[in-house]
C-alpha cells in the first residue's frame, strides 16, 4: 500500500503486463481493506446511531398554530422544540378559533389567514429556520381537521365538488292503480327509482316511467314500496374524496400553492405530507354518482334493482348487493383523494402520511370503506390513538397490517390527541409502546401549540417543554422513541398467523345508518359472530402471538400464495410466511377466497375457523358454491352455526379446526395440537398479575439480524425467561431507554423432539419500559 504514495512510483513506468497485474493485485488488496474498514465502521455506527439516533427517527409533533404568527415566535418555538424537547421537527397545523375540548371555552385560531400571502411568508420562516437547525417539516394539508376543505374555500367557490350523500325518499302504495307522483326532491340528481313488493320482495326499475320530475306508473297487484334514490349535493364542506376532478380542484387550492413557493424544500426540509381523518365517519350515507355507473359496468346488473338492499332485505341477493356497492365505495376512497395526494408527494421526493377516521375500529365500512384497501397508495400508513390510553388497541394491527401487505417500511402514529390535560409521562410511554409493539415505527405526538397557555389549547394535552407535567421527560422520551424507531423501521416482520379480514361479512350486514342506530360507539357495530377484534386481543395480549390481518382478495390475486403448509406474503422485502390461517366468524365470504382456502387446506395447510362458518357468497349467485366448499372442507353443512368444536385432517397433512368459542386456553391447545410452536414463548408463571398494561413483543429481521422488541406497560417489573424459536447466537440486550448495548450471558439452548432448537434468555424489564434482544440465527 505505501508503494502508491511513493514519489518514485510512476504510472508511466508500468509498461508490461506483469506490472499491470501487480497493480491490479495492489488495488484489490486496497479495496478489500477498505471494505473491511467500511464494514467495521458500519457495524460500529449501528451502535453509535442507536445511542445517538438520527433526526429522521425522532418524533415530530403536530404544531397547532393558534395565535398571531411572528418570525421571532416561530424561531423560538422551533428551536426549543429541538433543544429543549428533543423533537426532530414539526407537523405544521393551522387552526381556526373553536371551543376547547371538554370545557367548551373559546380558544383562538391562527393569524394571518390561512393561504394568504402573509401566511406563506410565515411558512417560509418556518422552513428557513428548520433548514438552518437541521430539523424537518411535515406539510399538513389543510386548516383544522378533517383534511379537504381548503379552509372553507372549496365550498364557497366550488360547492359542486363537496361531499355528496345518498338520500332515499319513499312512499308505500297498493297495486292495481295508477300512480302519479312528483319526485320529492327535484334539486338533487336522481340515481334510480325502484319499487319493491313488500311481500315477495320483487324489485322493479321505474326509471322508464319518469316523465320529467313526475312518476307515472300503473302499479301491479300487491303492496309496493316506491323509492327515489337521490344524490344530495354539498352536504358538507369537505371535498368529495371519491370524485377525481373534485380532488384536483382542491389540490389546486392547497398543495399547488405550496408547490409554487417551496419546491426547493421538498425532499430535504419538507419530507412528508399529512392528511387527517379522510373518510365519512358520522355520515355513513356518503355517496357519489359514479358508483351507479361502476356497479352496472362491473356486474352487468341494473343498479335500480339493487339499491333497495342498502336499506332493506331484498331476498337472497341482499348480501351480495351490499358487498358490491360498499366495495365500489371503498375502491373509490382508496383511488381518490388518498391516491392523488400520495402520488403528488412521491413525485416531489416526499412521503405521504395520513389516516381515515376510526382506523382502529372494527367496522371500517361506515367510516372510510375498507381499512386494508384504504392505505394502498399511502407511503406511510398512519393510525391515531385518541381520547385515552387503550382505546382502539385491538385495531392498531389493521393499520400496520395494511403497511405489511403493501411492503411499506414505515408505519406512523398520531398519538395522544384529546387525552386528559393532566396526562403524565407514564401514559406518554405506555401509549407509544403499545403502538410500536403493534407495528408503528414513526411517531407524531398531538401535540405542540403556538400559544401554550392551557386556556388557549383547544385540544389537550400540551406535549412540549412548556408543560410542567411532562416537559422534563421529553428529551429522554424522544431519544427512547428515536432509538426504537430506528430499530423497527425497514426489514421484515416475523408473523406466523394470518387473520382473515371479515370485510365481506361486515359489508353484507351493513345498511345505511345501521351503525348510527345501533346504540354503540361509532363504527363499532358488526354482524353477529364477527370477532376479528376479539381475536386480535386474544392473540396479542393473552396468547401472546403476533399476527397479520390479511385481505380476502389477496388470497386470489397472487399477493398471498400457498406453499405447502404455509401461506407466503409475496413482498420484495417484508416477506411473511404464515403457518396457519385463522378465519373470524361471519356469514359471508367470497367464493373465490374460500376456494383458495380449500386449495391451501387440501395441500397441507392449517386453517382455524371461529364462531361461525360462512353460508353466503360475497359474489352474486354463488351461495350454493360457498355451501358446497364449506361442506367439503368441514364435513358438515354450515346452517347458522355449529353446536360443537371440530378437528379434521387430510392425507397431505392439512388440518382444519372449528372453535365455537375461541379462548386463550382453546387457542393454545389447538396450536399445540397443530404443532405450531411459538416464535417467542413466555413463562406465563413469572408474569405477575396487573391492573393496567400488557407484556408483548414484536419480532423483526433486518441486516441479517433477529430483533425482538419486548414491551412491559404494566405497573410491575417483569423478571422472566423467554424461549426464542431456533438456535440463536451473539445475543445482546439493546436498551432503548439508555442506548446501552451489552452481551447476554447464560444463554441456554435446548433441542426439541422434532430436531429444532429453542434458546432460553432471561429478561428483567421494569414497569413501563421495554427492551430489544438482538442476535443471529445459527
Amino acid at each position: 500500500i505505501p508503494l502508491l504514495f511513493d514519489p518514485a512510483f510512476k504510472v508511466s513506468r508500468i509498461t508490461d503486463m506483469t506490472r499491470i497485474t501487480d497493480m491490479t493485485k495492489i488495488l484489490t488488496i486496497i479495496m478489500l481493506l477498505l471494505g473491511i474498514c467500511a464494514y467495521a465502521q458500519k457495524s460500529e455506527l449501528s451502535i453509535t446511531k442507536f445511542k445517538n439516533p438520527l433526526n429522521q427517527y425522532r418524533p415530530m409533533p403536530l404544531w397547532h398554530l393558534n395565535g398571531p404568527l411572528t418570525k421571532e415566535g416561530i424561531e423560538k418555538q422551533i428551536t426549543e422544540a429541538k433543544t429543549l424537547s428533543g423533537f426532530g421537527g414539526v407537523a405544521v397545523l393551522p387552526v381556526s378559533p373553536r371551543s376547547q375540548f371538554n370545557t367548551g371555552l373559546p380558544t383562538p385560531g391562527m393569524t394571518p389567514a390561512y393561504l394568504s400571502q402573509e401566511y406563506f411568508d410565515r411558512y417560509a420562516d418556518i422552513l428557513k429556520i428548520s433548514k438552518k437547525q437541521g430539523t424537518e417539516v411535515i406539510l399538513y394539508d389543510d386548516v383544522d381537521y378533517p383534511s379537504g376543505t381548503a379552509g372553507g374555500k372549496l365550498q364557497r367557490e366550488f360547492p359542486q365538488y363537496t361531499r355528496k350523500t345518498m338520500a332515499k325518499k319513499e312512499f308505500i302504495t297498493s297495486g292495481n292503480r295508477h300512480i302519479s307522483k312528483v319526485c320529492p326532491d327535484t334539486t338533487s340528481p336522481l340515481m334510480a327509482v325502484s319499487a319493491m313488493n313488500t311481500s315477495t320482495l320483487k324489485v322493479l326499475d321505474l326509471k322508464a316511467y319518469m316523465k320529467g320530475p313526475k312518476l307515472e306508473w300503473d302499479a301491479p297487484e300487491g303492496e309496493w314500496r316506491v323509492m327515489f334514490f337521490l344524490c344530495k349535493m354539498n352536504t358538507n364542506p369537505l371535498v368529495d374524496y371519491m370524485q377525481p376532478e373534485a380532488v384536483d380542484k382542491l389540490m389546486e387550492m392547497t398543495y399547488a400553492e405550496y408547490d409554487k413557493r417551496f419546491s426547493k424544500y421538498f425532499g430535504n426540509v419538507i419530507t412528508k405530507t399529512f392528511f387527517d381523518d379522510v373518510g365519512f365517519v358520522h355520515q355513513e350515507e356518503t355517496w357519489t354518482p359514479a358508483i351507479t355507473a361502476i356497479f352496472e359496468k362491473k356486474y352487468n346488473k341494473n343498479p335500480a334493482l339493487y339499491y333497495p338492499a342498502l336499506y332493506y332485505d331484498i331476498g337472497p341477493e341482499t348480501e351480495s348487493a351490499r358487498v358490491a356497492f360498499y366495495d365500489i365505495r371503498a375502491e373509490l376512497m382508496a383511488e381518490g383523494y388518498v391516491k392523488k395526494v400520495s402520488e403528488w408527494a412521491a413525485k416531489r421526493n416526499m412521503k405521504s402520511m395520513g389516516h381515515p377516521p376510526e382506523n382502529y375500529s372494527p367496522n371500517s365500512v361506515v367510516a372510510h370503506g375498507d381499512v386494508l384497501k384504504y392505505y394502498r397508495h399511502v407511503q406511510i400508513p398512519l393510525l391515531d390513538a385518541i381520547f385515552f390510553y387503550g382505546r382502539g388497541l385491538n385495531g392498531f394491527k389493521q393499520v400496520s397490517s395494511a403497511a405489511d401487505l403493501g411492503d411499506k417500511p414505515i408505519v406512523g402514529a398520531e398519538l395522544c390527541g384529546a387525552f386528559p390535560a393532566n396526562m403524565d409521562s407514564l401514559t406518554l410511554y405506555r401509549v407509544v409502546m403499545e403502538s410500536m409493539v403493534r407495528g408503528v415505527n414513526f411517531v407524531v405526538p398531538h401535540g405542540m401549540w403556538y400559544n401554550s397557555d392551557p386556556a388557549k389549547v383547544a385540544i389537550p394535552p400540551l406535549i412540549s417543554h412548556d408543560n410542567p407535567l411532562i416537559g422534563g421527560a421529553l428529551p429522554n422520551y424522544n431519544n427512547y422513541v428515536a432509538r426504537s424507531c430506528m430499530m423497527l423501521q425497514d426489514g421484515r416482520r416475523v408473523s406466523d398467523i394470518a387473520l382473515l379480514s371479515p370485510i365481506t361479512s361486515v359489508e353484507a350486514g351493513s345498511y345505511i345508518n345501521r351503525d348510527k342506530t345501533s346504540g354503540l360507539p361509532v363504527a363499532n357495530w358488526v354482524p353477529e359472530n364477527v370477532n376479528h377484534h376479539q381475536l386480535s386481543d386474544l392473540l396479542t395480549n393473552q396468547v401472546r402471538r403476533d399476527f397479520t390481518f390479511i385481505h380476502p382478495e389477496d388470497l386470489c390475486n397472487g399477493k398471498i400464495t400457498a406453499n405447502g403448509s404455509e401461506l407466503r406474503l409475496n413482498n420484495t422485502t417484508n416477506v411473511q410466511n404464515y403457518k396457519v390461517l385463522i378465519m373470524p366468524g361471519g356469514e359471508v365470504i367470497s367464493a373465490a377466497t374460500l376456494k383458495a382456502i380449500k386449495d391451501y387446506y387440501d395441500n397441507g395447510g392449517k386453517v382455524i375457523a371461529t364462531a361461525s362458518l360462512p353460508v353466503k357468497s360475497a359474489e352474486f349467485g354463488q351461495d350454493k358454491e360457498v355451501q358446497r366448499i364449506v361442506t367439503e372442507i368441514f364435513g358438515v353443512y354450515p346452517s347458522k352455526g355449529l353446536p360443537q368444536d371440530i378437528f379434521r385432517s387430510n392425507a397431505k397433512g392439512g388440518q382444519f379446526a372449528f372453535l365455537k368459542t375461541a379462548t386463550k386456553e382453546s387457542l393454545n391447545t389447538l396450536f399445540d395440537q397443530m404443532n405450531l410452536p411459538a416464535d417467542l414463548r413466555f413463562d406465563e408463571s413469572t408474569i405477575p398479575a396487573h391492573k393496567i398494561g400488557y407484556f408483548n413483543y414484536i419480532h423483526k429481521q433486518k441486516d441479517k439480524k433477529d430483533i425482538y422488541f419486548l414491551t412491559n406497560t404494566t405497573e410491575n417489573t417483569i423478571t422472566s425467561t423467554i424461549n426464542l424459536r431456533g438456535a440463536m447466537k451473539n445475543l445482546e440486550y439493546w436498551n432503548p431507554h439508555t442506548g446501552k448495548v451489552e452481551t447476554i450471558s447464560n444463554v441456554e439452548q435446548t433441542k426439541q423432539p422434532d430436531g429444532t432448537f429453542t434458546t432460553k434468555v432471561n429478561v428483567n424489564i421494569p414497569a413501563v419500559s421495554s427492551l430489544f434482544i438482538v442476535g443471529l440465527q445459527k
